[in-house]
């Protein structure tokens, strides 16, 4: 009997060893997607193309900004990042954690650094949840504390 409480024991001990293995895993994976993802973003922001970054959002996403204010939809989205890009400002976001929520749905969160054309720097923290649509992991809510 108490053989065979110990081998349970083993058993789930290394299920579950193996699942968080599996997991962090799974996180770095899509950690190293989100940073290609926004390595592109600078470049095509600083260049004045907002176009990669509305690419990365769902049609539905919602942007929570500091000030309280919500933009909502890919519609809503585009004029806010075409403005950003007329800026020509550097954006550069470091996810500091990446978690697997589900088999489709990820959070992330990170520092947000900003450098306008004069020198200009604002960071700030956010958080993103991201949602993997047709194969792509996509922005689907972002809370952001920047200001731009």
């Amino acid at each position: 009997m108490m053989k065979s409480i110990v081998l349970s024991v083993l058993i789930c001990t290394f299920f579950l060893s193996f699942s968080r293995y599996e997991s962090s895993n799974a996180n770095e994976d899509i950690k190293q997607i989100i940073i290609k993802k926004y390595e592109k973003m600078r470049t095509t922001i600083k260049n004045g193309d907002p176009g990669f970054v509305l690419e990365m959002h769902a049609k539905d996403a919602v942007l929570f900004l500091q000030n309280g204010k919500e933009v909502v939809g890919i519609n809503a989205l585009k004029p806010f990042y075409e403005k950003v890009a007329s800026t020509g400002i550097d954006l550069k976001s470091t996810p500091t954690t990446v978690e697997l929520l589900a088999e489709n749905v990820a959070m992330e969160v990170g520092i947000f650094t900003s450098t306008s054309k004069t020198g200009t720097q604002n960071s700030a923290k956010y958080i993103n949840i991201w949602k993997k649509i047709d194969g792509d992991w996509k922005i689907y809510k972002a809370i952001d504390q920047a200001k731009l």
